[in-house]
């Protein structure tokens, strides 16, 4: 799977763990994105979870449109989440071979 699937599968966990609706500044997952890959990275994350129907983000919220079971806890998702980005940007930024 690729990190920006991972990424927005921890994001989607990460709003139903918080009861399916949150402010997007308040979302750990899309912070650490917006933080170590970049805005446009994220953006491009929420734009593709909203054109695909699994959320909707309404003024500054996002909202969860189909509930879902997780067996994970937040501090599972961060943990996952963190190691993936910044493998994703170690990737994205490592010095050229010589």
């Amino acid at each position: 799977m690729s990190p920006e699937a991972r990424l927005a599968l921890l994001l989607l966990e990460e709003l139903e763990l918080r009861g399916g609706r949150a402010r997007l500044r308040y979302l750990k997952v899309y912070r650490l994105i917006n933080y170590w890959l970049g805005y446009e990275y994220a953006e491009k994350i929420i734009d593709k979870l909203v054109s695909t129907g699994y959320m909707v983000i309404k003024g500054d919220r996002a909202e969860l449109l189909h509930r879902f079971k997780t067996s994970k806890d937040l501090g599972q998702v961060y943990r996952e989440a963190r190691e993936i980005t910044i493998n994703t940007y170690l990737l994205i930024h490592r010095p050229p071979n010589k």
